[in-house]
């Protein structure tokens, strides 16, 4: 399932860069309100009958849902102040805060496995965000969206958190933190871009199926992908699974002819393959021969008592 939100976040790369061009250049924040109404409306359709109303409920869903519109809003600052390979690069620099943030939150060291995966996740988005050599990035730009990168790293930690606790469930937490982006995002808008909104020009045969996919794959659906995949996934594994957003928007922004095929685009999408394979198989290969280790000891163990019985019987 992280694996399809991936593929729908790497389309988004493509399809948000088009619309933002297209249509919503001058109000980027009506985009995203669009994006996470349309959502919203769409999961309470589907899933009304699970949805309730509470005050525990409310609050994970609030701040959860704060967080994704602090993330979003800070990209789309970001942006403007910096390059797009800057803003690639800091965006998924999530994958490297999660580890960290998960463990300050559960005062749990991860696995060498993970510093490993992070550090070849990195190396990968250095590669993939700046192949061309661009160093024309702005310090404030970075930091802004370094800033929205903090806050999608908390955002993932908070609904494990959440979730692994019981405090709510993956349906609930997936529709309150959806809704309530989009009302900061339409409240956002309202008060800071109503004025281009007379500017605003929609063309229904390349705009709306753009925004359909973003809405149904790369909101909906990936939001309800990720919230189900936490109840079973740690963060840090998580975070580095949908970092395949980065290769897959590269190759999916080349295939369309809106970058350059370049080398280091391949090896950067590659390592982040890598990274991703080492964090999956690796600590599963490891607990395998430890519970190899353990069954052959504990065979070892039986035989031993089994053999010491018999003596005792011959002696008795």
């Amino acid at each position: 399932m992280l694996l399809f939100v991936a593929f729908f976040w790497g389309a988004g790369f493509v399809l948000n860069a088009q619309l933002l061009r297209s249509a919503f250049d001058s109000a980027p924040s009506l985009l995203n309100a669009l994006r996470f109404g349309a959502s919203a409306l769409i999961l309470l359709a589907v899933f009304n009958k699970k949805i309730r109303f509470n005050k525990n409920i409310l609050l994970y869903g609030g701040v959860g849902g704060l967080m994704l519109f602090g993330a979003f809003l800070t990209q789309v600052i970001g942006i403007k102040y910096t390059t797009p390979s800057h803003s690639g690069f800091f965006t998924a620099f999530y994958v490297v805060l999660v580890p960290f943030v998960a463990w300050i939150t559960y005062r749990k060291r991860p696995h060498w496995v993970t510093f490993l995966s992070v550090t070849l996740a990195i190396g990968g988005l250095l590669l993939l965000n700046f192949a061309d050599g661009d160093r024309g990035g702005n310090w404030k730009g970075d930091l802004i969206t370094l800033a929205g990168s903090l806050l999608f790293a908390l955002q993932i930690v908070w609904a494990d958190w959440a979730l692994k606790r019981n405090k709510t469930d993956y349906v609930q937490l997936t529709f309150w933190q959806v809704a309530f982006a989009a009302v900061l995002f339409l409240l956002y808008s309202a008060i800071f871009e109503s004025k281009s909104y007379a500017s605003l020009h929609i063309d229904p045969s390349y705009d709306l199926w753009r925004l359909a996919i973003v809405v149904l794959g790369g909101t909906a659906f990936a939001y309800y992908a990720q919230t189900y995949a936490q109840v079973h996934l740690a963060p840090s594994e998580t975070s580095l699974i949908m970092a395949c957003e980065s290769p897959i928007g590269a190759a999916l922004s080349m295939a369309v002819g809106e970058e350059p095929f370049l080398c280091g685009t391949v090896v950067g999408g590659l390592l982040v393959v890598a990274a991703v394979v080492l964090a999956e198989a690796v600590p599963h290969l490891l607990e395998k021969r430890r519970a190899d280790r353990e069954r052959l000891r504990a065979l070892q163990n039986e035989s031993a008592q089994t053999e010491n019985d018999d003596a005792c019987d011959k002696d008795g």
